[in-house]
């Protein structure tokens, strides 16, 4: 019987070794892979990178209650059409922004990822993608002038990019800024800057 148990139990020792290995070799992998692929980028998103920048995306806080605060992040298209909006009150006194960076020459490409506040946490906030994702391309890039070259590129970007809301951590993380909105003017609109460093935040237009 007790050999039995120690079979099972170096099998399972096993079994979870090179369960690690594989997972640890895949993530290396990946990570090979996907900074191989962004270099390749620099060439065809270079003129699409933002540096001191606005984002094509608000923020309008309308205001604070007890233990809420009440706000509307807003997507738009670099035309100025409306994309889509997340509107509700949420639990916590600060909102936060987080967005997904990628450093491209010249600047960097943002995705707004998430909206959470100081009792939520980022990992339990509302995820936005959706807000502004057309057809897999994220339409707050949207523009007759892109050549066919760099929607192709933004397209597989984002798709990539969107692998954060449910890729396991250990396979590793996209760079992540966040903004927070603690002052604020009820029922104005903050415009989302990055500045060429790949800071984010919020100003008034």
């Amino acid at each position: 019987m007790s050999g039995r148990r120690w079979v099972s139990r170096s099998g399972v020792r096993a079994l979870v070794l090179t369960t690690i290995a594989i997972v640890s070799l895949a993530s290396i992998v990946v990570a090979f892979f996907f900074f191989l692929w962004v270099s390749k980028l620099d060439s065809r998103l270079s003129r699409l990178a933002l540096a001191d920048a606005r984002i094509p995306v608000t923020v309008t806080v309308f205001g604070r209650g007890t233990d809420t605060v009440s706000a509307r992040v807003a997507f738009y298209a670099p035309g100025g059409e409306l994309l889509g909006t997340v509107e509700r009150s949420w639990a916590g006194w600060e909102l936060g922004v987080d967005c997904v960076l990628v450093r491209v020459s010249g600047g960097w490409v943002v995705f707004p990822f998430s909206v959470h506040t100081d009792e939520t946490g980022d990992r339990r906030g509302v995820a936005l993608f959706r807000h502004y994702d057309r057809a897999g391309f994220p339409a707050i890039y949207e523009s007759p002038q892109l050549a066919a070259a760099e929607r192709s590129s933004l397209r597989g970007l984002f798709t990539l990019v969107k692998t954060e809301g449910w890729l396991p951590g250990f396979f590793g993380r996209l760079r992540h800024e966040r903004v927070t909105i603690r002052s604020f003017e009820a029922g104005r609109e903050y415009s989302l800057f990055v500045s060429k460093e790949g800071r984010l935040s919020l100003r008034s237009e």
